[in-house]
């Protein structure tokens, strides 16, 4: 069971990749040979689901939260708020452009073999099969997943078996609004986020 929902800043790294293969010796900058084969030594294998999977895959229960020695599930949260727009008076709405990163352990996965990389990109699809955190934001009135050009979120795996889920959202929140001081208001407008089952 989670007992709490945290919610932190989460240093979100990326990582750029440079090839110099050849550039110097070869006045055309062609890479010859045994660049490629150097090169395909650095290129990782395709994954699947069931590499991530325990062996048996019948002991892992996507429905049960991770525990490491029986521990409640530790889930942070980094919410970047990129826009705030369209605030309606009439209807106490607002709508915020946002990114959301989830990230939590999960003990029970299995690394991919071989995995030299701090990270490796998933599949997001595989959230379908795998424990997730079933967060929801109390006080939205619509919630959109950014689809152009692709669907705008991305799962990573890292060494130490932590899962870092992100989503671009825009999301129409209500916001309890107070008129009395008007026209020197000051409105207080929350983003609430909530568990389903663990509220």
């Amino acid at each position: 069971m989670i007992s709490r929902w945290t919610l932190l800043l989460i240093p979100l790294m990326t990582s750029c990749l440079r090839s110099t293969l050849g550039a110097k010796n070869n006045r055309n900058n062609y890479v010859n040979i045994s660049d490629i084969g150097e090169l395909s030594k650095h290129h990782a294998v395709s994954l699947s689901l069931s590499d991530i999977l325990p062996q048996h895959h019948k002991t892992y229960d996507k429905n049960r939260a991770p525990k490491l020695l029986g521990q409640p599930t530790v889930v942070y949260f980094h919410v970047t708020v990129l826009s705030i727009d369209s605030i309606n008076e009439e209807s106490m709405t607002y709508v915020a452009d946002i990114f959301l990163a989830q990230s939590w352990r999960d003990p029970r996965l299995r690394l991919p073999e071989n995995m030299s990389e701090e990270y490796r990109i998933l599949d997001v699809d595989w959230l379908h099969n795998i424990w997730r955190p079933d967060c929801f934001f109390k006080n939205a009135k619509k919630v959109t997943f950014h689809e152009m050009s692709i669907p705008n979120h991305y799962l990573w795996l890292y060494h130490d078996k932590t899962l870092l889920y992100m989503s671009k959202l825009t999301l129409v929140l209500s916001c309890a609004m107070k008129f009395e001081s008007y026209p020197h208001d000051t409105q207080v407008c929350s983003m609430m986020i909530e568990s389903c089952k663990y509220g």
